[in-house]
């Protein structure tokens, strides 16, 4: 009876631990595992190849000076082909087969959404999707981010393209999902707080390839300034059409066609188009010397030129091994997530935003700033602006 007593109570002691002494797997004497969800197989690979390159740039650098606190970081990738239940097996896999102790950089909004609870159940850290919604770090748990909302990205826009000129004809197009949803939750928003309102809106579903219809709305409406809420070959398509039929007022995207690929992909006429953005594209002949160099660095070593998913692949890395390192020899959730939530990283040669952290603060910055395609560059217009 006694027995059965202490076991009961020993039963008891381990329900009652927190979910962070499960969390410590994906540790061990000489390595730390970091998960990542990729397409490595649909629209986004291209978007996925920089990542991971930037990635891999900063942990190799990290591996080859002996790690964190001698252990050496390994990346495990699963490829999503940018489809919910190809992701949905990828992070089961990656929390409960490979049991890894983070997952960073996983690439678009839904993806990210989706396969996060699978990841906070396995007490599995999400750091620093490449996806803007504000589920992404709201409420303030087990998840970090560092891509700036769609709704913020659209109160920006709003409140920067109107200071510059009031009497704006606004209309939008956007996809049809979380990515069109947030973006037209944030403009509305500060276009309530202006007196205005969307005149004309159009939309498309994921994968469209044709876009003569919502063109020809835009255009029958009178639009002046329309908003995108498109990805790389949308983005392409939309502006293409435009042309096509003698369209042109201002096209403002976000940051899901901001990239250096769309002048390669649609040439001249996506020349003007303006994005929001919280990373910036690097350029060989631009910015300080240590981003010059970086570039220069990059190029030798995967021999292309980067973009800013290559930034942002670096820059989650940086903020990775900074907070491991911060963390200490004894690596626990627990203890890493505490780390992160007292910490803030300064505008650095990458030329992000500083990334501020608390416990009630999980996205580090809500900042972006706006930049317009002149001549195949990405030139910014404006610093960072703060909704």
């Amino acid at each position: 009876m006694r027995d059965q007593r202490r076991h009961c109570l020993v039963a008891v002691a381990f329900a009652m631990l927190p979910l962070w002494s499960a969390a410590d797997q994906g540790v061990t004497k000489n390595e730390i595992l970091i998960g990542t969800i990729q397409d490595l197989s649909g629209p986004l690979v291209s978007y996925s190849k920089e990542t991971l390159n930037g990635m891999n740039m900063r942990l190799e650098e990290a591996n080859a000076t002996g790690g964190v606190n001698g252990r050496k970081i390994k990346l495990l990738v699963e490829d999503s082909g940018y489809d919910t239940k190809k992701a949905m097996l990828g992070a089961q896999k990656l929390a409960l087969r490979d049991k890894v102790f983070a997952v960073a950089g996983s690439m678009g909004t839904t993806i990210a959404l989706t396969t996060q609870q699978v990841f906070m159940e396995a007490g599995v850290v999400n750091l620093f999707p490449l996806g803007s919604a504000r589920g992404l770090y709201e409420p303030p748990e087990m998840k970090f981010a560092f891509s700036v909302p769609y709704f913020q990205q659209g109160r920006a826009i709003v409140k920067s393209l109107n200071a510059a000129r009031a009497d704006r004809r606004w209309c939008s197009l956007v996809q049809d999902d979380d990515l069109g949803s947030e973006l037209m939750s944030g403009i509305d928003t500060e276009m309530k707080q202006s007196g205005k309102a969307v005149s004309e809106r159009t939309s498309y579903k994921r994968g469209a390839t044709d876009f003569s219809s919502q063109v020809a709305r835009l255009k029958a409406g009178n639009c002046d300034t329309v908003v995108l809420g498109t990805t790389l070959r949308e983005t392409v398509g939309t502006l293409s059409e435009a042309r096509k039929i003698g369209f042109a007022p201002q096209f403002v995207g976000t940051s899901a066609a901001y990239t250096h690929l769309l002048p390669k992909l649609g040439g001249a006429v996506t020349d003007g188009l303006m994005a929001s953005h919280s990373a910036t594209q690097p350029y060989a002949d631009e910015g300080t010397k240590a981003a010059r160099d970086w570039y220069a660095s990059y190029v030798a070593k995967f021999k292309e030129e980067p973009g800013q998913f290559a930034v942002m692949g670096y820059g989650m890395m940086e903020w990775t091994i900074k907070t491991l390192e911060k963390t200490g020899p004894n690596v626990t959730t627990k203890g890493f997530v505490a780390a992160l939530e007292n910490s803030s990283f300064p505008r650095d040669k990458l030329g992000f935003d500083t990334m501020t952290f608390s416990k009630t603060k999980h996205l580090g910055s809500e900042a972006v700033r706006l930049s317009q395609l002149k001549s195949g560059k990405w030139m910014p217009i404006t610093d960072y602006i703060s909704p």
